[in-house]
């Protein structure tokens, strides 16, 4: 698949790299059908996210359509069209109990922070990705609601 990485400060290339798969029971795989660019995209190529290693597919903000899901997903199903958050969720810690779910203790990344896309395992500005924790990661896009860009 093609995807934008970073391969540091002030350099980043639109690479073939090996599609996105599922992991762990609770992920899913979207084909990506718009991405956005923010400004914490623009801190990480200046190079000001250290955590953010060469290599890395870029994106956090997304929407898309399911195309695999794990076994343990049962809020989504293929082809279903959703939204991605910028932030992963257990949905099962006591942060996530609390809807503090930027500071989910999950052990995908780090605990403690919630933003992992783009950041500390590859991101949305891909043809594919993978999501963590499908269930409380995702949310359905509303009938009508176009996902194309315009």
């Amino acid at each position: 698949m093609k995807a934008l990485v970073y391969r540091g400060p002030g350099q980043k290339a639109w690479e073939d790299v090996p599609d996105a798969t599922i992991l762990h029971s609770t992920d899913a795989v979207v084909r990506v059908d718009t991405t956005t660019i923010c400004g914490t995209d623009l801190h990480i190529l200046k190079g000001d996210v250290p955590a953010v290693t060469e290599g890395r597919i870029l994106g956090h903000e997304g929407v898309g359509t399911i195309v695999e899901v794990g076994s343990a997903v049962s809020a989504f199903e293929v082809g279903d069209r959703v939204i991605i958050s910028c932030v992963s969720a257990c949905g099962s810690c006591s942060y996530c109990h609390q809807g503090l779910y930027a500071h989910c203790l999950a052990e995908e990344g780090a605990p403690g922070i919630g933003w992992i896309l783009g950041h500390l395992i590859d991101g949305t500005q891909a043809e594919l990705v993978r999501i963590p924790f499908a269930d409380n990661s995702l949310y359905a896009v509303p009938e009508g609601v176009s996902t194309k860009p315009r």
